[in-house]
């Protein structure tokens, strides 16, 4: 489970209402997808001595990968800490990892729990997954398998497919209660979603899932797996 936690850093592309912002932010955006790391840097920059907690947000992430600018974890900090000042959930989250990845605030995980918490709250996704990867291994909280899945379910109903890779995990190996028996066919369900959302380990738990289920059963799985897409994850049993 530890390579699913690696960067999973929030870069901010919501676009902002004010045109003076707007244009600087899409310019930033469009030259970092050029790999023009400096100019996306500039771009930012001038957007973010503005005050908008986006374009901090985005300066902080250049700072913490050294993209345009020499790499500094404090640097990234102050402007993550600008920008979650003013509520932005993708801030609070890279906190939150910056800390948990022992860069920053000496690996204070109750720190973490704190910040993930805010930007879960708020309805960001990564930050959901990231609580359930908490109690799942007992850092800043209690060890409690039981709120683990509870937030990996809610992150994979939220569309995230590390979410939706845990619960095909928990269902097959029987995280949670080792009594229980596994459910191969909801095991094989949630890593196949996985598996669409790019988790190149979901295929391998989706063919050890497969050996347990007749052909019938996997084709009803697929169709239930295109219900659970079309309603957006709300239909999914």
């Amino acid at each position: 489970m530890k390579n699913l936690l690696l960067h999973i850093i929030c870069l901010a592309t919501a676009l902002t209402a004010s045109f003076a912002i707007a244009a600087p932010f899409t310019a930033g955006i469009t030259a970092l997808n050029r790999q023009h790391d400096a100019t996306a840097f500039r771009a930012w920059k001038r957007i973010a001595d503005q005050g908008d907690p986006e374009g901090q947000n985005n300066i902080a992430y250049l700072y913490e990968r050294g993209m345009g600018v020499k790499q500094s974890f404090q640097n990234a900090k102050i402007w993550y800490e600008l920008a979650a000042a003013q509520g932005l959930p993708e801030a609070k989250h890279n906190l939150a990892m910056l800390t948990y990845q022992g860069h920053i605030n000496g690996r204070d995980t109750r720190k973490s729990v704190e910040w993930f918490r805010e930007a879960a709250d708020a309805g960001l996704r990564p930050s959901v997954y990231m609580l359930g990867v908490l109690y799942m291994e007992g850092e800043g909280v209690f060890k409690n398998y039981d709120k683990a899945f509870e937030h990996f379910m809610k992150a994979a109903k939220l569309g995230d497919a590390r979410g939706q890779y845990m619960v095909g995990a928990i269902y097959a190996e029987g995280y949670i209660d080792p009594e229980d028996e596994p459910d191969y066919e909801k095991a094989y369900l949630w890593s196949g979603l996985a598996t669409l959302g790019g988790v190149e380990q979901a295929e391998s738990l989706k063919i050890a899932a497969s050996v347990y289920l007749k052909k019938e059963q996997e084709a009803e799985i697929v169709a239930q797996a295109m219900r659970c897409l079309e309603t957006q994850f709300e239909i999914c049993d």
